[in-house]
């Protein structure tokens, strides 16, 4: 397939574009979903700590009935689509199981309450969601409270948990927006600028080309190697148009040393030709010349 040097520049263009809108679609995609689940790993560890700072602030006042207001309070921040407290086994036995959302669910709170704690990313089907959960251990100094004054448990046991369920749909649907926008942008963006760059391939190099060619075949089929174009000799083509006009001057010198060579050797050849031609009328046997007539 015969393609044209404009079009053989814009299919390069349009690839190298190409390559480039999906790795930086993908980079950024991938680098803002990292900084989404920074930013909600670093809010999950400051309300965990809230939480716990509102829950021992209950005990301490004798008002842990009041717990569920606190829940709901945290359940009314952005993005957070559950917030739970899990009551241990010890807790359990000392006060009573506690209400019915205090309990385990799932794994992620059966590993909390076995002291081990979680932060990952949950996909289910189109809906995506961080599951947060923190320990709760029995400790002498926890931030100012001694946890053993009031639970009858050995240091470090595991009093319950404090579980974060955090929603990322509106978060990665957001992300997902500012690709589109970005790739949008970049699309619009590229397709100026294969524009310029069409008009400039036009301009500077395909016209002179066309130009050169429309010359070279015209010299050809007539014979005529008077034209000369005009080029800016400071690029590549100017050069190629400045050396094909020296290249008619070339031509047009060896005609003429041809055609005066030509013209020269033709006179040459005809003047005795006339001489000999005089010489034999005058010299023919039998004629007489008549010397001038005497007076009688």
């Amino acid at each position: 397939m015969r393609l044209s040097i404009a079009a053989k520049f814009n299919f390069f263009l349009l690839f190298i574009f190409s390559m480039v809108l999906v790795f930086s679609a993908a980079y950024q995609a991938v680098r803002e979903r990292d900084l989404i689940l920074t930013m909600i790993k670093e809010q999950s560890r400051e309300q965990i700590e809230a939480y716990f700072d509102g829950l021992n602030m209950l005990m301490l006042t004798n008002k842990m009935a009041a717990r569920e207001t606190l829940r709901h309070k945290f359940l009314n921040h952005a993005h957070v689509e559950d917030a739970r407290i899990l009551r241990g086994d010890a807790v359990s036995k000392q006060f009573g199981a506690g209400l019915d959302n205090e309990g385990a669910r799932d794994e992620f709170d059966t590993l909390a309450l076995a002291g081990k704690g979680s932060m990952e990313v949950v996909h289910n089907g189109q809906h995506s969601r961080l599951v947060v959960t923190r320990p709760l251990l029995a400790q002498r100094d926890f931030r100012g409270t001694d946890c053993t004054s009031c639970h009858q448990v050995a240091e470090n046991t595991v009093l319950g948990a404090v579980r974060f369920d955090y929603s990322l749909d509106t978060l990665f649907t957001r992300v997902e927006q500012n690709i589109l926008t970005s790739a949008l942008s970049l699309t619009l963006i590229f397709g100026l600028g294969l524009l310029l760059t069409l008009w400039v391939i036009r301009t500077w190099i395909v016209r002179p080309l066309n130009q050169l060619t429309r010359a070279i075949e015209e010299a050809t089929d007539r014979h005529d190697f008077g034209h000369r174009l005009d080029g800016d000799e400071g690029d590549e083509i100017g050069r190629v148009i400045l050396a094909y006009n020296q290249m008619l001057d070339g031509v047009e010198r060896q005609l003429g040393k041809r055609h005066c060579a030509a013209s020269q050797t033709s006179t040459h050849d005809a003047l005795p030709l006339s001489r000999d031609k005089g010489n034999a009328d005058g010299n023919k046997p039998g004629t007489r010349h008549s010397g001038p007539s005497q007076p009688k």
